[in-house]
């Protein structure tokens, strides 16, 4: 599976306190707690309903 083409989807809670689910474009890589641009935070990132329980994430890390 190549995850490099897919989007990305976030939960981020803003300085006002309201929270908002993001999408973000394939290839960007969002971590909890990572502050954004706008002054929110990355509160949770959901694991994608495709990802299968056998895929190996070998690639996606660089040696």
């Amino acid at each position: 599976m190549d995850l490099q083409g897919y989007s990305m989807w976030a939960y981020i809670k803003h300085s006002d306190g309201r929270t908002e689910e993001r999408e973000f474009p394939a290839g960007v890589c969002i971590e909890i707690g990572d502050i954004l641009e706008d002054g929110s935070v990355v509160i949770d990132v959901p694991y994608p309903d495709g990802i299968e329980d056998d895929i190996e994430f070998s690639d996606l890390y660089d040696d």
